[in-house]
C-alpha cells in the first residue's frame, strides 16, 4: 500500500488549470511583476506573484479574501477532476489545508469605521480564516474532520504530512490537502516589507535570484494548490501522478525570522523523512529545495545537505520554483510539487530561474539555462518557515 498523489486543483500565477500551470513551469515563464490587484503605488517596491488565467491577472472587489476565493476554485477543480464526492462516503474522506493568516479587508475597516466599535465586536471587514475553511468542507459534505495549519511557509506541507500519516493509519480513505494563500494585501505586504525580506530591484520579473551571489530577498506571490492523496488500492491506477513515500518535520526554537545558523535541525527532518521512505542517502536523485533568495535561508539550505549527503551535497542536482512565481507562503511547498511532479514525469531536473552566479559560500549543483535530462526515481522537498518550522518529503516515481 502506498500514498499517491491522484489529482490536482490550482489557482497559480503560473496559470489557473493544470495544464496551464505545468507548461508554464516546464517553459520556465517568469510570472512575476508589478501588482495590479490592489493600489501599491505608495510602496517602494511592488512587485508580487498574481495568480493568473491566460496571463491575466485575477482582480477581485477589496471585500473579497483571495486566498479563499482562490482556494474554492481550487476545490472545484479538484471535484471535476476526480470525483472524489461521489467515490468515498463523506466519512471516508479529510480535509487538511495550509492557509494564510485572517484577512482584514482595510478599506472597509476603515471607510466604516469599524475602530469606533466596542472591543470584542465581530467586525464585517474581518475575515476568518478557519470559519471560512470549514464552511467550504461543510459545502463539500467532508465528515471524516477538517484541520487547518497557518505555520508559514511549512503551512501546506505540515498538512499534506498529516494526510500521508493518517491514509496510512487507515483512519481515512482519501484526503484533500494542499494550500491557499494570499499575500498581496497592504497587511502582509507592508509586513514583509518592514522585515527587510522584500527582493529590491527596477526589474520585479528578476528581482528573486534563489542561490545567486546577488540574491538580496524574495517576492511575494499568491495561489491555491488542492490535491487528492489516496490510498493506492482506491486509487484509479491511470490517474496516479507520484507517491509520497517519506515526511519528517523539527523546529529549530532559535529565531522568530532567521534559521538556526547550523542547520542540525533542518538536517534531521530531511534525516527522518529518509527513514519514513526506508532508503538511504544516495538513492535521491534530486531536490527541490525551498530556495527563497534571501541571504540566511539559502546557506542552511545547503549546510543542512552536507550534514546528510556530505560532500555530494554540491553536486547533487537542486532547483527552486520562486524565482517564477514567487513565495506563496502558506501554499508555497503544495505549489512547488508541479515541480517535483514533472521533474518525475518526465525525467528532468528544471533550471532555476534568475540564478546565474554561483556563491562559493553556497556551491550547490544549481541546475541553470537549460533542464538536467536524468533517471529520477526519488525527489527530496524541503521547505522551512518562520519559528523555525522545517518540512521534508521523499517523492517516489509511483511504481505499481
Amino acid at each position: 500500500m502506498a500514498i499517491v498523489i491522484t489529482g490536482i486543483g490550482v489557482q497559480s500565477p503560473l496559470g489557473c488549470t493544470l495544464q496551464e500551470a505545468m507548461q508554464h513551469v516546464a517553459r520556465g515563464t517568469r510570472c512575476v511583476s508589478d501588482i495590479e490587484s490592489f493600489d501599491a503605488s505608495g510602496f517602494p517596491m511592488k512587485a508580487a506573484g498574481e495568480v493568473r488565467s491566460e496571463g491575466r491577472v485575477v482582480h477581485t472587489p477589496s471585500d473579497v479574501d483571495r486566498k479563499i476565493f482562490f482556494l474554492n476554485r481550487a476545490l472545484e477543480q479538484l471535484e471535476q477532476a476526480t470525483g472524489f464526492r461521489e467515490r468515498y462516503a463523506p466519512a471516508e474522506l479529510v480535509m487538511n489545508m495550509g492557509c494564510g493568516v485572517d484577512y482584514v479587508d482595510i478599506e472597509r475597516f476603515f471607510n466604516n469605521e469599524e475602530f469606533l466599535l466596542p472591543p470584542f465586536s465581530e467586525l464585517p471587514a474581518h475575515h476568518k480564516t478557519d470559519a471560512q475553511i470549514r464552511e467550504l468542507a461543510r459545502l463539500l459534505d467532508i465528515r471524516g474532520g477538517c484541520h487547518v495549519f497557518v505555520a508559514a511557509c511549512v503551512a501546506s506541507t505540515q498538512a499534506m504530512g498529516l494526510s500521508l500519516r493518517m491514509l496510512r493509519r487507515g483512519t481515512h480513505r482519501a484526503a484533500i490537502t494542499g494550500g491557499s494563500e494570499s499575500m498581496i494585501s497592504h497587511i502582509n505586504y507592508i509586513g514583509f516589507f518592514l522585515l527587510g525580506a522584500m527582493a529590491p530591484g527596477a526589474s520585479p520579473a528578476t528581482a528573486c535570484k534563489p542561490f545567486d551571489r546577488l540574491r538580496r530577498g524574495t517576492i511575494l506571490g499568491e495561489g491555491a494548490l488542492t490535491m487528492l492523496l489516496e490510498r493506492s488500492e482506491y486509487a484509479r491506477p491511470e490517474s496516479i501522478l507520484a507517491e509520497i513515500a517519506g515526511y519528517g518535520a523539527t523546529m529549530d526554537a532559535f529565531a522568530i525570522t532567521d534559521p538556526e545558523p547550523s542547520a542540525a535541525r533542518l538536517a534531521r527532518a530531511i534525516e527522518l523523512a529518509l527513514e519514513d521512505a526506508g532508503i538511504p542517502p544516495d538513492q535521491i536523485d534530486c531536490a527541490h529545495l525551498h530556495g527563497t533568495g534571501t541571504l540566511k535561508n539559502d546557506p542552511a539550505e545547503y549546510l543542512a545537505l552536507r550534514k546528510v549527503f556530505g560532500e555530494r551535497a554540491s553536486t547533487l542536482p537542486v532547483y527552486s520554483l520562486k524565482g517564477q512565481m514567487g513565495h506563496l507562503i502558506g501554499s508555497c511547498g503544495a505549489m512547488e510539487m508541479l515541480g517535483v511532479i514533472h521533474t518525475l514525469q518526465h525525467q528532468e531536473v528544471l533550471p532555476t530561474v534568475n540564478f546565474s552566479e554561483p556563491d562559493p559560500e553556497v556551491p550547490l549543483n544549481v541546475i541553470q539555462g537549460e533542464p538536467l535530462s536524468l533517471g529520477v526515481r526519488y525527489v527530496l522537498k524541503l521547505n522551512s518557515a518562520f519559528g523555525g518550522q522545517n518540512t521534508a518529503f521523499v517523492i517516489k516515481k509511483y511504481e505499481p
